[in-house]
This record gives structure tokens, sequence and C-alpha cells, in this order.
């Protein structure tokens, strides 16, 4: 048996198995996918590199070259590869691992082959091994993707759309150098962050965008498009357009957010402008519309009067010519509260009430005379709300009257009420809770869907002599309470309003006196008057007179202070004071009402106003008066405020 134990000095792997070795050795050689082959370097008489001749290749070597073994062995490079340049292509790199006698990895075309060739060469003696792979088609791949991203970029720069890759799990996210340039900023000057896009969202706008983001994050079907402002690098704010998809990982789940951002702040001006344009030009169809409903009203109005003054005292006829003077008035009201509330905004004055009846009232109203009929579904519990039940009024006559109008051969308009509660997100941009939801449905011809978005728009109508008021005072005026409008739309089959109203927490307030239930009399009680207008003030104190009150008048606030301080002085003081809000070039109430509370704590003060939208009249309380009468009003409005803002006998003793 030969001796298999290893002496010092001798090969630690016995003889036996060296042989073997050698043969795993060659078998790798010739059977690795990389290719390798073996050179023997040529000098001249002073020592330079000047050529190398092949030892041997592997077969994968030999397939890349088109060659075989006994066509290349022992031949220089420049003959296994004739006009190549061979030797002028690697003759730096052979240079460096003879001379330095340490390895080197490499990577570069190679005409000789058509090849683009990775590999490491090792030195040993005069001779050089180089192994590695052809990266050619990777190389290849990698310059179509850089030119594929070098189009895209170009072309979301000069489309001006910035891009943006949300990572769900590390809150990293990379922005396009064009999102950055958007902004203002170089691409250095953001870094890859959440809160670089958190801290330039405009604070109104963050928590509704966010939210749009997590409503997409949880259900992948949503998609993200939300419009918001933007700090600018100069300090100004931009409204970008943002749009995104879902990436999902291999569980499904949401893993992030890729998405695209346009600054749309010049077509956001561009719009504005052409609205403004389009209201200009609606306006003189609009004027024309109320100067006939006015010219109507004052046709009445005139005519009434001229002949009451042709009558004789106690004429018969004198009634029924009053109680269409008192018709037209009211009509003419009307049209102006509408006006102002289109006009300004029309801040409710609200009251806590129940609008069952009212919806009945208003719709029966306003179908009376059509051809269509009314069915009703109202909630008996129906809750309370806080409205301005004048303008839900408004709102219920002419959601029913469009309704009407989409039935010209007649139909019913299915009008419906009832409590409801309201999850996130479920309620048309309402906040979670309880509401009441109204509905009113038609079986009409329906509204096209091109049209559908634009049917809240301010002065757009598709009538022929429409103004375009009715249902964009409609949304006006539910938004103006807190809630909101929708309609669902399906041409030839009908459409269908939905109005959502906060519900109040509290029961409704006990009813206000009937409008005819004549008003208690002042008992000789004194009231200032204040107002610019000489009629106004002249019929108020004479319907003061008639009620049993004692009135004075004066024109602006200045005037009021020094007649309430003399009267004070005189102890003769005024049970309470109207106040005209705005009186031009001098103090009206809103500014003389603290002056008054500094003179006397207790006064008792009704502030009047002809402008429907104005905030004191809807929380006038807060303002420290008592009461608040909106113009024009009669005498028993008049009387009634009064006899709630001084009940029993007064403030005198």
């Amino acid at each position: 048996m030969p001796d298999k134990t290893a002496t010092a000095g001798s090969d630690p792997i016995p003889r036996d198995l060296q042989a073997t070795r050698e043969a795993l050795y060659r078998s790798l050689f010739e059977h690795a996918p990389l290719e390798v082959h073996m050179w023997h370097v040529e000098r001249d008489a002073q020592g330079a590199i000047t050529d190398w001749r092949l030892l041997d290749a592997n077969p994968a070597a030999l397939r890349a070259w088109g060659r075989g073994l006994e066509q290349a062995v022992g031949r220089c490079a420049e003959d296994i590869f004739p006009g190549s340049n061979a030797v002028a292509t690697f003759l730096p790199l052979v240079r460096q691992i003879m001379d330095s006698g340490r390895p080197a990895q490499w990577e570069t075309p190679f005409d000789g082959t058509g090849q683009t060739l990775r590999m490491v060469s090792i030195p040993v003696g005069d001779c050089f091994i180089s192994a590695g792979f052809d990266v050619t088609q990777e190389r290849e791949r990698q310059h179509a993707l850089e030119l594929a991203l070098q189009r895209v970029t170009q072309a979301t720069r000069a489309g001006g759309v910035g891009l943006w890759d949300w990572d769900l799990r590390s809150n990293q996210v990379r922005y396009s150098d064009e999102w950055k340039r958007q902004l203002g900023h170089e691409p250095h000057e953001v870094g890859d962050d959440f809160d670089e896009w958190r801290s330039r969202v405009h604070p109104d706008d963050l928590e509704p965008t966010l939210a749009q983001a997590r409503a997409a994050i949880e259900n992948p079907a949503q998609p993200y498009d939300a419009v918001f402002r933007m700090r600018h690098k100069d300090g100004s704010y931009r409204w970008i357009l943002a749009q995104s998809s879902i990436v999902l990982d291999e569980a499904g789940r949401v893993h992030r957010l890729v998405g695209s951002h346009i600054d749309v702040t010049e077509q956001r001006r561009m719009e504005e402008r052409v609205r403004e344009a389009q209201k200009l030009e609606a306006l003189g169809t609009l004027a024309a519309g109320i100067a006939h409903d006015f010219n109507n009203l004052l046709t009445a109005l005139t005519g009434n009067l001229s002949l009451l003054r042709e009558l004789p005292p106690g004429a018969p006829e004198a009634p029924a010519l009053l109680a269409t003077l008192d018709d037209a008035t009211r009509r003419a009201t009307g049209l102006s509260k509408q006006l102002l509330t289109f006009a300004k905004g029309g801040a409710p004055v609200r009251d806590l009430a129940s609008i069952r009846e009212l919806i009945l009232d208003s719709a029966s109203f306003v179908a009376r005379g059509s051809g269509a009929r009314c069915e009703f579904d109202l909630a008996e519990d129906l809750a309370a709300v806080h409205a301005d039940l004048g303008q839900l009024s408004q709102v219920i006559g002419n959601l029913v009257l469009n309704a009407i109008q989409a039935m010209p051969e007649g139909g019913t308009v299915r009008i419906g009420a009832a409590n409801a509660v309201i999850g996130p997100g479920d309620g048309m941009g309402l906040p979670a809770g309880r509401c009441v939801r109204l509905t009113v449905a038609d079986t009409g011809s329906g509204i096209p869907p091109q049209l559908l978005r634009r049917i809240f728009d301010p002065f757009f109508t598709t009538k022929a002599q429409g103004s375009g008021l009715g249902l964009s005072s409609c949304h006006s005026i539910v938004r103006h309470h807190g809630g909101c409008i929708d309609v669902e739309s399906t041409p030839g089959v009908g459409s269908r309003f939905t109005v959502l109203l906060p519900a109040a927490d509290a029961p409704c307030a006990p009813p206000a006196p009937a409008p005819d239930a004549p008003p208690p009399q002042g008992q000789g009680r004194r009231v200032l008057v204040m107002d610019d207008d000489d009629t106004i003030r002249i019929v108020v104190q004479r319907m003061l007179e008639r009620l049993g009150y004692e009135a004075e008048g004066c024109v602006h606030g200045e005037e009021a202070l020094a007649r309430y301080t003399r009267a004070q002085q005189a102890a003769r003081p005024f049970d309470a004071v109207i106040l005209d809000l705005t009186v031009p070039g001098h103090l009206g109430g809103a500014q003389v009402m603290p002056r008054l509370l500094g003179l006397d704590p207790g006064v008792v003060a009704i502030v009047a106003s002809g402008y429907a939208d104005a905030d004191i009249l809807a929380r006038h309380q807060e303002h420290g008066f008592s009461g608040r009468l909106l113009k024009p009003f009669d005498l028993r409005a008049l009387g009634h405020e009064l006899a709630r803002v001084l009940p029993g006998t007064g403030r005198r003793a």
C-alpha cells in the first residue's frame, strides 16, 4: 500500500488524487459557460510587449470567435482576429497586468468578435489567463432602456409632466427632475422624502388630498385624481393636477403609488377668465329677464294703485285691489331674495325647524296648475335642521319646477325625505353623522352626460328663455346651509336630485306666530328708528305708531348715538332701537352696536337689512342684537319681532 500520510514539504493532496484534480480542472475549463483563454506574451529586443500568442481556449471562447482550436492555438492575436486592431485595443491592459503582476477586471467592445466583453485577466509569469462573459445583449438592453428613459424624460419635460414614485413601506418618494422644476427647484434641492411633498402643499388642501390618497390605497379600483395647491420656490402657490396608479406586491397588497404632477395654474386662470366672460355674456339675458319680471310686477302695482285712487272711500272693490297689491309686493320680495341669494352667496338666516311641512307646502304650491302631480314619501319623525325656511322653500320650489319642466306632457314628481346616517366618504363631501336626505325625482327626458357636470354652473341653462338662476341658486343655498346637492340622470328615463342637510341635535323650536295673527300692541313704549332712506324711516315710524309705540327717527349712526344718550340723560330711555345695517358715508348698524352696548349693556336692538347674505343677519346675537328684520317687512312682521324682544311690559319701569 502506498504511504498516503503527508510529510513536511510534501503536496497535501495524495498522489493518487492529483490526476483526479487535474481532470476536474480540465472538465471545468472545457464545460464552463464563461469564455476562458490563455496567452503567452511576445516581447521585442528591448523587452517591450508587442503581441501575445494563444496557448489554449475553452469551447465557449472558440464558439464566440467562430474558430476551432487548431485554427487559433499557437497564433498571435492579430493573426486570430485580422483587421480588428486587437493589439491596439488590448495592449494597454496587457502591459498593465504584466507590469503590475496583479489581476485586472475590464469591459470593452471588441470588433474582432462583435462582442462587448466583461473579463478578468490574471498574470502568471510571461503568461496571462482571461475569463469572463459576453455582455453584448445586456449592454444593448441597457442602452435601449437609457434611450427610452431619455425620451420619456424629454417628453415629460416638454409636456410639463412631473413624475413621482411613493414607496408606502419606507415612506420614501422619488421625484423626477421635472417634478422639482415645476416648483422652481434644482434637482439637488429636493430630497426623496414624503415630507418634501407634505411641507409644500397648501394647508387648506393637505387633509382633503391625503384623504383622497388614503381612499385610493384602501380601494385600488378608485382612481386617485386630485387638484391642490403647492408652494413654489418663489413663495407663490401653483395649482397641481396629480394622478396615480396603484402597484401591488406579490401578496396583492398596495405597495407603491406611481403618478404624475401637472401644473394647471394657467389652465385654471384661463378657465376662470372664460367663466367670467360667460357670466358677462349671460348678464344681458339675465337683465332682460329680470326687467321683464319686475316690469310685470310694477304694472300690477301701478295699475292697482291708479284704480284705488279713482275709487270713492269705502268702495267694495278696494279690498280685492289691496289683496292684488299685497300679492305683487310678495312676488317682488321673492324675486329680490332670489337675486340676492345668487349674487351674494346668501348666508342663511337660520332657525331650528322641521322641514316636513315646508316640503309639502312648497312642492304643492309650485305644482298647482301644472300637468304634473306630486307624490310624497316623507318620514313622520323627520329630524330638525338649522335652516332659513325661506331659502329652503326656494330650493324645494326650484327642484320641483325643474322636474315639472322636464315632463312637458305631465307626469309624477316623487319627493322623499328621510333621516339618514352617513359614514366617512358616503355623503358627497358632507362630514360623517346624522342628516336629512331630500330627494326630488322625475320621469322626464333626463340630462345628457356632457351637460350633467355643468348643471349647477352659474348662468348655465338648456332652456331657451331660462336665466340659469334656478339650480345654481339651489346649489348656493344648500352649500351655505352646510349641506350638499347632487344629481343622477339617465337620458330617456329621468333625473333624481338629492339634497343632504346636517341634522340638528336639538328638537324643533315652538312654532312662530302665524303671519296673519295680529301682533301685540306696544303700550306706548319708545322705539328709535335709524335708516338713511327717508321713505323707509317714515313708513316704519308710522307702522310703529299704528302698533301703539312712540317712535323717533334718525338718519345715521352718529345721530342715533346722540339721541340715545340724550334720552338716557332725560330719564326717557328708548325701549328698543331698530338699526339699518348699512349707511353709506356714516356709521351703520354694525358700527353703532358696540358703542350702544358701551352706553347701555342692556340695550335691545334689532338689525334691519335688505342684504340677504349679511353675516350679521345670520348670526345677529353674536353681534349683540336681540332681533332681526329682513327687508322688506310689513306691519305684522315688525310687530311680532318687537313683541318677541320686548316681552311683558317692556324694559321701562
